[in-house]
């Protein structure tokens, strides 16, 4: 849920694809507000800043190589 702005909303879901390889999976609910951001909405705006962005995580991820000892448990 947003704490501003448009609305926005979604999940991300990591899935173990093998020993190595996680699969994630990302469905984002958004509302667009006003002219400008519903056309930039039409033209793939959002869809590609959001592609941009799990790009970027992907690359930081594996720039890595290695876990950082941080938290393991899970979230309910």
């Amino acid at each position: 849920m947003s704490q501003g702005g448009s609305k926005n909303g979604g999940v991300i879901i990591f899935s173990k694809v093998s020993e190595n390889k996680s699969k994630l999976s990302l469905r984002l609910e958004y509302e667009p507000e006003g002219a400008v951001e519903k056309t930039g909405d039409m033209v793939g705006v959002v869809s590609r800043r959001v592609e941009g962005d799990l790009q970027r995580f992907k690359d930081f991820i594996e720039s890595h190589g290695q876990e950082t000892g941080a938290w393991r448990g899970k979230v309910a």
